[in-house]
């Protein structure tokens, strides 16, 4: 009578025989699919944005955190997404390029080893770049389509001093036509990109206007920022470098803002409209895992005003309580409610792990800020194990009266640890897999099983599914008795 397959394992510790546990299942499990580049292969006038896209499914219950990894060493900022039964999340990241370049850019998920497939892309850039700015303007096209382009520069490009501080990040979008509508993003170098923002050109009107992006930084960093327009030629990026010279604490102390040659009347008349301020996304927002450097926070917020004449708003950021230097945002007169997007960044170490909340707020608004809470939950890093597989072997010693349809193989491998840990490990018999995992002691450690594979002759393979991940394998032969 034939006998369904099993391995009969047994773990041996100081001579007695226990039968292994079941492997721990993880809270979470993830999948990353369908990682591409929008456009693979561009060819034409730079600079030009690449986007980048994944398909992330979980199923269990928990968070999922991720980053994008890229070709060229950077790594994006970390963003995660809670899970409760079963999630499918599309990813996504833009990054600008000033010049012909080769690469690729893969998905991290946190907590786990290894990337995603690659997504490779080809920037062939024809010429030079292509600046239109205040000094270069789109040639006039009252046909279609609609042709738009953008500049951003930066104010300072370096900064070193007392944090946090301001940099200003300010944009000119043109256009080829009025009347005309531009959809543009902000692209970060860390971030990618940003929310999708609209610019209104109204007949008569000028084809070239400014918008704005303060950005307040509470912490040493740098990178860069671009715009992307929807239809036209991208911005090339503006590099900037943040320089804190004591410890990036949330202070009170005043950074520097540029200077404001004329200065309008805000909102804080009491008489005048009342500014609304919203925080629309924080990254990564709950934090829980290893902090072996300060985890950064990037904040994106709106700060806005129903229709009225042109104004300026101050406003500022608050963590944990304490406020930031107030800075300022400039609204255009509009015959609607109208808005702009504020941005701040900050670290966070070891040291403040806990409950935090971050704050924003207007004056002649809200008498309380709106706020977001969120936590910082620092696990202390596992020490990692070496495992040494010393032997694996096998043995047939019980040879069934049906041997050559159910052959039996028994299994054997001594490991040593250099100290304790939990060893998940799996042994592969003829193609089939049986997987433990077991909490074992430093030292030597002997391991031993049974199987019934479907064949006489093949192969045994045990690996360690973790720590350095070991390897061994072995060939077997069953030679059964004659009938």
């Amino acid at each position: 009578m034939k006998r369904t397959a099993l391995l009969l394992g047994t773990l041996m510790l100081s001579g007695l025989l226990l039968a292994p546990p079941a492997a721990a299942a993880p809270a979470v499990q993830v999948a990353v699919a369908k990682v591409k580049a929008t456009s693979p292969n561009r060819s034409g006038v730079c600079p030009t944005t690449v986007g980048f896209t994944a398909t992330v499914s979980a199923k269990g219950s928990g968070t999922v955190r991720y980053r994008w990894v890229r070709g060229d060493g950077s790594k994006g900022s970390i963003r995660s997404f809670t899970v409760s039964g079963a999630r499918t999340v599309t990813v996504r990241d833009r990054q600008t390029f000033e010049r012909s370049v080769t690469g690729w850019q893969a998905v991290e998920i946190l907590g786990r080893k290894g990337l995603s497939r690659k997504a490779h892309f080809k920037v062939r850039c024809s010429g030079p770049a292509k600046v239109y700015d205040v000094d270069h303007l789109l040639p006039v096209n009252a046909a279609e389509p609609l042709v738009a382009a953008a500049d951003v520069d930066v104010t300072p490009p370096a900064y070193s001093g007392t944090c946090p501080a301001t940099v200003r990040f300010t944009g000119t979008i043109q256009v080829s036509r009025v009347p005309a509508r531009v959809a543009y993003q902000w692209i970060d170098s860390e971030q990618g990109d940003g929310p999708v923002e609209y610019l209104d050109f109204p007949a008569g009107g000028p084809r070239i206007r400014q918008v704005g992006l303060p950005l307040s930084v509470g912490n040493s960093t740098g990178g860069w920022k671009a715009i992307h327009v929807a239809r036209g030629y991208d911005s090339g990026r503006a590099a900037y470098r943040v320089t804190c010279a004591s410890r990036p604490e949330p202070s009170s102390s005043p950074s520097p803002s540029p200077t404001r040659t004329t200065p309008t009347p805000g909102p804080t008349d009491p008489s005048g409209p009342k500014p609304v301020v919203a925080i629309t996304d924080l990254s990564p927002g709950d934090y829980e895992g290893t902090c072996a450097s300060p985890i950064t926070y990037h904040a994106w917020g709106t700060i806005g005003l129903p229709a009225g004449p042109a104004a300026t708003v101050t406003y500022w950021w608050i963590l944990d309580g304490k406020p930031w230097a107030k800075q300022q945002v400039d609204l255009p007169a509009g015959n609607g409610p109208r808005s702009q997007h504020v941005a701040g960044t900050f670290s966070l170490s070891d040291q403040q792990t806990g409950t935090h909340t971050l704050g924003l707020m207007a004056e002649g608004g809200a008498a309380e800020p709106v706020e977001r809470t969120f936590v910082l939950k620092c696990l202390t890093e596992p020490r990692t194990v070496t495992v040494t597989i010393d032997r694996i072997d096998h043995s047939v010693t019980y040879p069934d009266p049906d041997c050559a349809e159910l052959p039996r193989v028994g299994l054997g491998v001594t490991l040593t640890l250099d100290r304790a840990g939990q060893v998940k490990y799996r042994w592969t018999v003829a193609g089939r897999t049986y997987v433990y995992e077991n909490a074992l002691g430093a030292g030597t450690t002997s391991l031993s099983g049974g199987a019934h594979p479907t064949a006489t002759s093949g192969t045994v393979r045990f690996e360690v599914l973790n720590h350095n991940m070991p390897v061994k394998e072995i060939s077997y032969t069953v030679k059964c008795p004659p009938k």
